[in-house]
C-alpha cells in the first residue's frame, strides 16, 4: 500500500503522464536495452519493434497513465493487472527483472520530465511502482505456480499411460 501523498503526488502527475507518457517509457527501453540487451529478448512475441520500444513503448505509457489516475481504486485495474501479468509470464519476466526497469522508469521520467521530475515526484513514483511491482511479482508467482502443477500433471499422466 501507498501512502496518501505518493496517491496524491501520483495523480496530480497523470496529466503530463499523458502528454509524455510515451517519450518516458521509450526513454525507458533505450536505456534500459543499452545496459541490459538481454531484455530483450523477452520482448520478441510483442509490439516491441525498435530499440526505444515501438508500440511497447505506447502500450506501456497507457498502463502507466492508467495506474495514475486509478492509483487510489485498483480495483478497477484488476482486469488489466491480470491481462498483463499473463503476458508477464507468457515472455518469460521474472521478479528480478523488476527493480532494474524501476529504476529506468524513473531515469527516463527525470530524463524527459527534466525541472518537473522533483524529487518529491520520483520518490512517489518509486514507491508507487514498488507497490505495483509486488502486485505483479505476486500474481506472476501464482500463475507460474499454476503452469508447474499442470506441466507436472500432464508429465505425470504420460508416465502413467
Amino acid at each position: 500500500m501507498v501512502s496518501q501523498k505518493t496517491i496524491d503526488i501520483v495523480k496530480a502527475t497523470a496529466p503530463i503522464l499523458k502528454e509524455k507518457g510515451e517519450a518516458i517509457t521509450q526513454r525507458m527501453y533505450e536505456i534500459t536495452f543499452a545496459e541490459r540487451p538481454d531484455y530483450k529478448l523477452g520482448f520478441e512475441t510483442t509490439w516491441m519493434q525498435h530499440l526505444d520500444g515501438g508500440g511497447q513503448a505506447h502500450k506501456l505509457a497507457t498502463a502507466v497513465y492508467a495506474y495514475a489516475t486509478h492509483i487510489d481504486r485498483l480495483d478497477e485495474l484488476a482486469a488489466a493487472v491480470q491481462h498483463i501479468a499473463h503476458r508477464h509470464v507468457e515472455t518469460r519476466i521474472l521478479p528480478e527483472q523488476y527493480p532494474l526497469i524501476g529504476q529506468k522508469l524513473l531515469q527516463a521520467m527525470k530524463d524527459v520530465l527534466q525541472e518537473a521530475a522533483t524529487d518529491d515526484v520520483i520518490a512517489a513514483w518509486a514507491e508507487a511502482y514498488d507497490a505495483l511491482a509486488t502486485i505483479f511479482i505476486q500474481t506472476e508467482q501464482t500463475l507460474y505456480q499454476q503452469q508447474d502443477q499442470q506441466l507436472t500433471e500432464a508429465l505425470t499422466n504420460q508416465t502413467t499411460h
